[in-house]
């Protein structure tokens, strides 16, 4: 059965139970759906958002919702570095060419899979050793995690391997 985003998050009734309702009153608001991610990937974050493939979504459970809020929050705080850029070339005289500071997280995550890559040869090899992909996964089981991790952690994951 395809579980779509519209019965997941809309609607009133508070009796009908849905086997993913936990994930519902969550801050990061999970989507199920059949476009995002990319075929062969079971989720993925774009904070405030999680998108959960329909064909996926009986595999997304809690290691893979903490996994992808692991992201989450690595994106909020990369989100603060590329606004402090974008205020500094903006008044630097860049104009609207400042705001491709915002999405630094996936300016930082391409160019670091892209030297991966180089480095491995390997696409996947080259995917796992990112460093925000090195937190999440080595960090996705522990569910307190996100309790007592320090902000910039994914840092400590940049080492080459």
């Amino acid at each position: 059965m395809a579980i779509t985003a519209q019965k997941l998050f809309i609607g009133k009734s508070t009796k009908q139970r849905h086997p993913y309702k936990k994930y519902k009153n969550m801050k990061t608001k999970v989507i199920f759906n059949d476009i995002i991610p990319f075929r062969g990937f079971l989720a993925m974050c774009l904070w405030p958002f999680i998108f959960v493939r329909n064909s996926a979504a009986s595999h997304y459970n809690t290691v893979a919702n903490n996994h992808e809020q692991i992201h989450a929050r690595q994106q909020k705080e990369m989100l603060i570095i590329g606004v402090a850029l974008a205020v500094i070339a903006w008044v630097a005289g860049f104009g609207l060419w400042a705001f491709l500071f915002m999405p630094i997280f996936f300016l930082w995550y391409g160019f670091e899979w892209l030297c991966r890559l180089v480095q491995y040869r390997d696409s996947n090899k080259a995917y796992h050793n990112i460093s925000f992909e090195r937190e999440a996964y080595a960090n996705e089981k522990d569910l307190a995690y996100l309790g007592s991790r320090k902000p910039y952690a994914w840092t400590k994951y940049l080492r080459i391997k």
